[in-house]
């Protein structure tokens, strides 16, 4: 039987799309298990993979079949469609991009983690300033041959739509400004009512093998699939990766912080639920692939922030905490102590460390100096003194070294910038879906108080997993909660959290 021009696109991007696929596994592995002597092996094979990718998108076939296909588009259904809309668009990405450049973005993707994981820890900005500077360079090399071919506003705003597809630069300069008239004096009033309450125990020190026990029963709970996924823990910068059916997900554990740890877990956790949910039907298709890694953060601060900060699953983790930790370890994880240490607002040094309500200035701190490098407003002896400037204006601090400063994150090195506004999008995202879920669901967070997440599960992946890429994210949101996505569900919830009343603009 002869193949018509879409059904070759549809193998052409199956095959495409393992090749990513092994790419991320590898990655993910490069991140875990993989020895620091092996750097070299892995950045030629994930350049080999990136560059095999890259020449069967270009190939001249694909345009006929796109071209044929577009021609006969009346007679695909809707969400085929919308799968060629998709196919059309990374075409026109990946032939801007020249293959040297898509081998070059490759090396320093896994060069530049590598880096990161040996350097982080002693701030060592001498050995990683010229891994800065090239990444920089290319990124913003990226981005000008995208906002070209695409024809976005500028470099910066082609690199949201990088890993963001549809958010525009007006989106985020919109909804950033909102936050940053309305945090400084919420984080003012909320510090003041802290000074008022009660002074939280101290958690203590506490080894790390019952760090694990306790998240091996939250990643059940959660309704992490172990059959198709693998849990790492140590020294790497958490993250969940791989693909929908073999997820990777790693954190790192503290022993004078639990918390950091676990929650970090609810975090990941949530990235890969998005990732195990998304659309089976259309597994290697473009339209099966995730939306963005802002719908996809919301994902996962729907569980660290939404649903495991409820009052229900604080006394739920309580209860673990007595069960999992010996007896002498046990004093301060009552639910009002540990409410007393979530909730705890206190501007710091390390973002992914950092509280609920500063955490969006972290965000935009970053975005801030992300955006100027790329657009060529400051340069790389420019970054340690920007930081350090915009932390002491944001939070009244000064990082002693690199590691607790510009180094801290593995984005910028490894080829990211344009990712973090997706964090605080995110978060607002979050905080809508979760009121939407608990409206169609008053018992959820009864549920949730006892360790059960199907239902909150279930809601996701009908309402959120399940499209995959299918829908605009307008559609997506208007869909799932009656409305696109908005600040103002998040500052209610900031407010309502933290000072007891709803959001007052």
């Amino acid at each position: 039987m002869t193949l018509s021009a879409y059904e070759k696109l549809k193998d052409r991007f199956r095959t495409i799309a393992n090749l990513g696929g092994a790419g991320g596994i590898l990655y993910m592995d490069g991140m875990t298990v993989m020895k620091p002597g092996s750097d070299s092996d892995r950045s030629e094979q994930m350049m080999a993979l990136a560059s095999a990718g890259h020449m069967l998108l270009v190939d001249p076939a694909v345009k006929d079949w796109l071209d044929e296909s577009e021609s006969n588009a009346a007679s695909l259904s809707p969400a085929d469609q919308k799968n060629l809309y998709l196919m059309r668009r990374q075409w026109i990405a990946a032939t801007a991009l020249p293959e040297s450049l898509v081998r070059e973005v490759a090396r320093l993707e896994t060069e530049g983690n590598n880096m990161h994981t040996q350097h982080r820890a002693s701030g060592n900005w001498a050995a990683m300033k010229p891994v800065y500077e090239q990444a920089f360079k290319t990124s913003r090399e990226i981005g000008l041959i995208l906002k070209d071919a695409l024809g976005f506003n500028s470099a910066y705003e082609a690199l949201l739509d990088k890993f963001s597809p549809g958010l525009k630069l007006s989106t985020v300069e919109m909804e950033f400004a909102k936050l940053e008239r309305a945090l400084p004096p919420m984080i003012a009033e909320a510090m003041a009512r802290q000074k008022t309450q009660k002074k939280m125990k101290p958690l203590g020190t506490i080894p790390v093998e019952h760090h694990h026990a306790i998240a091996k029963d939250l990643l059940r709970v959660l309704g992490f699939d172990h059959d198709r996924g693998v849990f790492y823990t140590g020294d790497m910068h958490p993250l969940s990766g791989g693909t929908p059916d073999d997820s990777r997900l790693t954190t790192r554990y503290n022993p004078d912080h639990i918390l950091d740890g676990l929650y970090t877990i609810m975090h990941e956790t949530g990235h890969s639920l998005y990732e195990q949910g998304s659309p089976r039907a259309w597994r290697y298709q473009p339209v099966g692939h995730t939306m963005g890694m802002d719908v996809h953060e919301s994902q996962s601060m729907i569980l660290e922030h939404q649903a495991c900060k409820i009052p229900e699953f604080i006394g739920y983790l309580s209860t673990l905490a007595h069960q999992h930790l010996p007896r002498k370890y046990r004093k301060g994880f009552t639910p009002d102590n540990l409410a007393r240490h979530i909730f705890h607002v206190e501007p710091s040094f390390i973002r992914v460390a950092a509280d609920e309500l500063t955490y969006p200035g972290h965000i935009i701190l970053r975005y801030n100096i992300e955006r100027a490098m790329i657009e060529g407003d400051m340069t790389i002896n420019d970054l340690p003194g920007a930081w350090n400037d915009a932390m002491k204006k944001t939070f009244g601090l000064t990082p002693p070294d690199a590691s607790k400063g510009h180094m801290q994150d593995v984005h910028w090195p490894s080829l990211s910038a344009g990712y973090f506004p997706a964090y605080t999008l995110g978060a607002m995202g979050a905080a809508q879906f979760f009121a939407a879920a608990v409206k169609a669901n008053p018992s959820l967070p009864g549920e949730i108080g006892t360790g059960q997440f199907q239902t909150l599960k279930t809601w996701l992946n009908t309402n959120v997993h399940g499209h995959g890429s299918l829908l605009s994210q307008d559609e997506l949101f208007t869909a799932a909660t009656g409305e696109a996505l908005n600040a103002t569900y998040y500052l209610n919830h900031l407010s309502r959290r933290y000072l007891g009343r709803d959001w007052q603009p």
